[in-house]
């Protein structure tokens, strides 16, 4: 029964590789492989930066006889990275999953269920903690000489950490499912702590080379505090040079971890599973309603989909909050970069607006509202299709919610960047004016690319929202745009100006942005009615 149970979560995780969820049918064998292809391209450009990290840290560390601090520091990057790439989605995969009423009206062990998902959860956290780890490997077998020992330790040692990782994404997952039963703003608290978690994340990552070299001239001071205070994970390192009771302590204390998670979890598992469906009792008070408009009403529907979960917004509305951030920091700091660039490279004073327009895009094609909401109405669409309105406004409702939540964020950094690098109002204004206009383009694509590639079949949200080919193709397609076009530049910049081919910028994504946006309006109202 477990084989069974796990082959049918590993086949939720990876079916959009496999299947066309709108036929249903399978896809070409040209179309799986360019899937598998885009996919493993991603991860081997990830491989290659920590790799390059991980050589730099590693000579200076194992000429000083530090080789188990390299390990030890590239273990907590790689518990990072693992918990942050399977954190997101344990929350909605073990406790959320639409078929939960299926699975616990049969006569299966609730255990068993929860043990079958949580195997799932170690596959995906263990491929991420991969992506730093063996590189890592690589580097550390390349400078450090090896015993057959520390060769088959080192291995073990990664083996335990994905299941470290695992225990860490469960026990937040578990915390945050108990939460969400108490709280009406689960969602948002859901968000603010992820997004924290994120912030931090990227303050470390942007900083990374800092910090080793940091590291390094302060050697001996950072093997005394993970000797003080992250005694597992120096541990961890010892076990990598082949010390016997090093992997004896990790490994002991990681199993112990997991059977303290593992009965935590099955004891409470049905009790949050089905923790809905012992909602408080409203008590009812009579209140007038005030009457709406159809594009009202569909409007507060879409918004009210957006906000209820934290998925949907901590994927696809990730720029919201970059943008706001990126207009503060080039308040702050915007002059005295600047004032570098123009002492070190005074031809690059020219471009500043295009580079301006060209960060502030790349933030807004974050925002990929739209790409997975035609298929997050799932079972329910029938109940869209019912409406007695024009299909047309429900679709637009979706854009609308993508503008607000973009438009807004995108022009207020635009407006910051001019201020802070002092572009004349000209440039502001068509910078604010492209962001626009990209983030319409953004949307309405979104939806062309939704409505073209449905999938209505999902039993977890996650898979419309980080594992659809419309997500991938919107997101990607954003940033093939900006590279296109600075290609163009590139091609022009000896026949017009900076302000000219920001003027030609605006009308070519003007001019996209309102032929998907007819499309949407004309074929798009009529694909959805016939879905």
């Amino acid at each position: 029964m477990f084989k069974t149970l796990l082959k049918k979560q590993m086949y939720e995780f990876f079916a959009g590789f496999f299947i066309d969820k709108k036929t249903g049918k399978s896809r070409a064998k040209n179309g799986v492989i360019g899937y598998i292809v885009i996919y493993i391209f991603l991860f081997v450009m990830l491989g290659v930066v920590f790799f390059n990290s991980a050589a730099t840290l590693c000579a200076p560390l194992s000429e000083m006889g530090l080789s188990w601090l390299y390990f030890a520091i590239m273990s907590l990057i790689g518990l990072a990275l693992g918990v942050f790439g399977s954190v997101f989605n344990t929350f909605s995969a073990l406790y959320k999953a639409k078929d939960n009423d299926i699975l616990l009206s049969m006569p299966i062990p609730p255990r068993m269920i929860l043990f079958s998902r949580m195997t799932g959860t170690w596959i995906m956290g263990t491929a991420y903690e991969l992506i730093v780890m063996v590189p890592a490997l690589i580097v550390y077998y390349i400078n450090v000489k090896q015993t057959a020992l520390s060769v088959v330790f080192s291995v073990l040692a990664v083996l335990d950490m994905s299941v470290t990782v695992l225990v860490l994404s469960c026990a937040l997952g578990w915390v945050v499912a108990l939460i969400s039963g108490k709280r009406k703003n689960k969602s948002i608290a859901t968000v603010i702590l992820s997004l924290v978690f994120l912030a931090c994340y990227y303050i470390v990552y942007m900083r990374a080379y800092e910090y080793i070299g940091m590291v390094i001239q302060n050697a001996d001071k950072v093997s005394s505090f993970f000797k003080t205070y992250i005694f597992l994970i120096y541990q961890l390192g010892m076990a990598a040079e082949g010390k016997v009771l090093s992997m004896l302590i990790v490994t002991v204390f990681t199993a112990a971890a997991f059977a303290d998670v593992m009965v935590v979890m099955s004891r409470t598992f049905i009790k949050i599973t089905t923790n809905e469906k012992a909602a408080a009792k409203i008590v009812y008070k009579e209140k007038t309603a005030s009457r709406k408009s159809e594009s009202t009403a569909l409007l507060k529907k879409e918004f009210a989909k957006f906000f209820s979960s934290p998925n949907y917004m901590l994927n696809c509305a990730l720029g919201t909050v970059m943008m706001p951030a990126l207009g503060i920091i080039s308040l702050i700091k915007g002059e005295q970069l600047v004032e570098k660039l123009s002492t070190a490279a005074p031809e690059l004073g020219n471009i500043l607006p295009l580079a301006a327009a060209a960060s502030v895009c790349m933030l807004t094609s974050m925002n990929d509202i739209t790409a997975p909401s035609v298929s997050l109405e799932g079972k329910s669409l029938w109940i869209i299709r019912s409406y007695p309105v024009d299909m047309k406004k429900v679709l637009f409702a979706k854009l609308k919610v993508h503008l607000i939540m973009t438009v807004i964020p995108g022009v207020f950094a635009s407006a910051c960047i001019g201020a802070s690098m002092k572009l004349g109002i000209a440039e502001s204004v068509i910078i604010c004016l492209i962001s626009a206009a990209f983030a319409v383009l953004n949307g309405s694509f979104g939806l062309f690319i939704n409505l073209k590639k449905p999938n209505f079949t999902w039993t977890n949200e996650i898979a419309p929202i980080k594992q659809s080919a419309g997500v991938v193709i919107t997101l990607f397609g954003g940033w093939g745009v900006i590279v296109v076009l600075a290609a163009l530049y590139l091609l022009l910049n000896t026949l017009v100006s900076p302000l000219i081919f920001l003027i030609i910028c605006l009308a070519v994504l003007s001019a996209a942005a309102a032929g998907f946006t007819l499309w949407v309006a004309k074929k798009g109202s009529v694909i959805l009615n016939n879905l």
